[in-house]
């Protein structure tokens, strides 16, 4: 297989005032497509990654059906400088970092649907709890230290956007199933079609699953649907709707000790039934809205408003491991609510002297509400997603006391951009502000009858981040890219020591892409970023949930080096051997106060991967990768010996592979497929939090999939 890359309501207020002509500008019109094409709300990059001013990867649906990751979380490493960290079998909650960014949950990366932000609340706690199913991506865009005008908060490292299937012109149905070990049972229905000027899009994903410890099974259920409707030639209103629903059973943060560890690592059946009815249940909602217009040849206008609802309710037992008392669970039932709206304009076409400008500007904004509530049961009661407890004290004589409470947080977020991309030969140079404002809220409420008086904390901060990129076109089939942005991350506001300072970087890059080189492709970029007040992770509380501090800052530099060779290129054989290298180097340390020379948690220096392959035109392909990711340190400490809490978590090199075969009967296609992750049953610890969580054992798939 040969890959190719594959080509409303709400609005805000729109940024019109700055898109005036300036003294002595020249208009020329440009195509419709390029300015259409330059603002589209629902993309992150240009289907032409070589206009990007910055280091980024594309990973489009022929490669995703090619390499058949299980997870999404092994989708992406095959993007150099994108580490994960599974905290699931499933990796449903989703732990992804770009470069410096820590991967638990997701909290310093943006993830994006289609321009959506998609993590719990960006500006309250942003964990990841959803990401969509890959069966129904067509790309999965990477943008790496740039994108900071544009695009925010969560923008020091890296920003991810997963871009769902469109309709076809022509009816298209899709059927997937899979089934595997650890009870592994996988489905995928889709049909896409064009009625008119409307684009129609179903689609239901399904997966079953063991998880790493014995007493783990997951199940997640994903529905989609969407709707485009070209109104006429300048306007197109899109519609899409997202129900995520997870079931996890036997799943909860508090994990092993090294004793526990070495004696049975994912054994947990044997401390009781406390272990095995811990649960997690999601819940998760999205609507987006979107409209794109053209209003002139060089004047165009997106808009999108979207609202998102994650309930997200996880409960677990005190005392799970001791028979002689009387089991009691307690939760931390979660609700998330926030909608927005953002628009952008665009002005090209404007020249002066020798220098043509395409004017942008945006605004967007965002209401966030968060509610933590923190039941508790009575002896003996099972508490899941139907039967959440309530707001009590209990006390007993193994120390388990806590009064009932509510703790609920509101967010309120405006920020407006603007940037000049100027084009003069060669050189593309887009200088660029963004301007960020937003309040956090806490409020504290007890039990009724309780002795502690409730509280409500205020916070504002407002942050200026210019930047300014540059692309160097004048080589064949290379480019160079550099650029200097400020980007930030807003502090979790369920943090203790509440208000904590939003972390602030400047961001550096200088890099080089190029297809010079017969049948040769790579990317190469140089990284520094300066963080201040670093949100860092200090320890956990009893129920396993992250505390943060920010009082230090840090440095961060590495390499991200993607190269892929071909030999198809110098053959006219059928047979195509390819070797793909996707590896980052990225040395994190800390630079002011007690920790001064310490390594930031969770960054290991090295990850990477290396794919060797082999396809043929008949329709059949066979490959295996070798992924690696470096130690790390779990505790900002840096202590190399694990204990309960923390340690060096040794580095971990795994094997996994695949193939499939094509055929086409009629208008029926039908793939067969196979594929497995560690595939030398390696154990190896994923991470540290309250313990040691062991990665997910050797996994293997196998199915097919049919498009009529």
């Amino acid at each position: 297989m040969r890959f190719r890359a594959r080509q409303g309501v709400l609005p805000c207020l729109l940024l019109a005032a700055s898109m005036g002509g300036q003294a002595g500008a020249q208009e020329e019109p440009l195509p419709a497509s390029q300015t259409l094409a330059a603002l589209q709300i629902r993309a992150l990059l240009l289907d032409d990654v070589s206009n990007t001013p910055g280091a980024a990867s594309v990973m489009t649906d022929t490669e995703i059906e090619f390499y058949r990751p299980l997870t999404l979380h092994d989708a992406l490493d095959f993007t150099s400088g994108v580490r994960t960290i599974d905290d699931d079998a499933l990796g449903r909650r989703g732990g992804i970092g770009v470069r410096g960014a820590p991967p638990r949950r997701s909290r310093k990366t943006l993830l994006l649907e289609d321009g959506t932000p998609i993590s719990a609340s960006n500006y309250l706690d942003p964990g990841a709890h959803y990401t969509p199913p890959i069966q129904r991506l067509e790309r999965i865009e990477v943008l790496k230290g740039a994108g900071q005008i544009v695009h925010g908060p969560l923008n020091n490292h890296g920003i991810i956007n997963f871009r769902n299937k469109r309709a076809t012109p022509v009816p298209e149905t899709t059927v997937e199933l899979g089934a595997g070990n650890q009870n592994q049972f996988h489905r995928h229905l889709m049909h896409r079609r064009t009625e008119g000027d409307v684009g129609l899009v179903f689609a239901y994903t399904g997966m079953n699953s063991d998880g790493v410890f014995d007493t783990e099974s997951h199940r997640y259920d994903d529905f989609y649907v969407s709707a485009d409707w070209d109104v006429n030639e300048r306007h197109n209103l899109g519609f899409a709707l997202t129900h995520f629903r997870e079931r996890s059973q036997g799943y909860d943060e508090n994990n092993l000790t090294p004793e526990e560890f070495d004696e049975d690592p994912r054994g947990k059946r044997r401390f009781g039934p406390g272990r095995r009815d811990n649960n997690i249940a999601v819940d998760y909602w999205k609507l987006a809205l979107s409209h794109d217009f053209l209003a002139t040849d060089r004047l165009t206008i997106s808009s999108k408003a979207f609202y998102k609802d994650l309930d997200r309710p996880r409960f677990q037992s005190v005392n799970p491991d001791d028979p002689q008392q009387d089991r009691v669970m307690e939760g931390r039932d979660r609700r998330y609510e926030n909608f927005g709206g953002e628009s952008r304009v665009a002005y090209s076409g404007i020249r002066t002297g020798a220098v043509d400008h395409t004017l942008e500007g945006g605004l967007r904004f965002e209401r966030h509400d968060f509610e933590d509530r923190r039941p508790v049961g009575r002896p003996g009661e099972r508490l899941d997603h139907n039967n959440r407890g309530r707001l009590r004290a209990v006390a007993g004589e193994d120390g388990y006391t806590r009064n009932g409470r509510l703790v609920t947080f509101k967010a309120e977020a405006y920020s407006g951009y603007m940037q000049n991309r100027m084009e003069v030969g060669d050189f593309v140079v887009t200088p660029g502000l963004r301007v960020e404002t937003y309040r956090q809220e806490r409020s504290t409420r007890f039990r009724p009858g309780s002795d502690e008086e409730g509280v409500t904390e205020r916070e504002w901060n407002t942050l200026y981040l210019p930047g300014i990129s540059l692309l160097y076109r004048g080589f064949d089939n290379l480019d160079v890219y550099a650029g200097v942005h400020r980007g930030y991350s807003p502090a979790p506001a369920r943090a203790d020591d509440f208000p904590l300072l939003p972390e602030k970087g400047i961001n550096t890059q200088v890099g080089v892409r190029s297809k010079a080189l017969r049948g040769v492709s790579y990317d190469v970029a140089a990284f520094y970023n300066r963080i201040e007040d670093t949100l860092i992770r200090d320890d956990v509380d009893q129920f396993g949930d992250a505390l943060f501090v920010n009082e230090v800052d840090s440095d961060i530099y590495g390499v991200d080096l993607e190269l892929r060779v071909d030999s198809a290129s110098y053959t006219d054989s059928a047979y195509n051997v390819f070797g793909v290298l996707a590896w980052n180097y990225t040395n994190a340390e800390f630079r002011s106060g007690p920790l001064d020379g310490n390594r930031v948690p969770e960054i290991p220096r090295h990850a990477g991967s290396f794919t060797l392959g082999m396809d043929h035109l008949s329709g059949w392909e066979v490959s295996a990768t070798v992924s690696h990711f470096g130690a790390f340190y779990s505790d900002i400490e840096n202590t190399r010996e694990i204990d309960q809490d923390s340690g060096r978590v040794p580095s971990r090199t795994l094997l996994s592979a695949r193939a499939s075969w094509h055929t086409q009967i009629g208008d029926t296609q039908t793939t067969f497929w196979v594929q497995g992750r560690n595939l030398t049953d390696k154990l190896y610890i994923s991470d540290v939090q309250d313990g040691l969580r062991p990665g997910a054992e050797r996994t293997y798939l196998a199915g097919f999939t049919t498009r009529f």
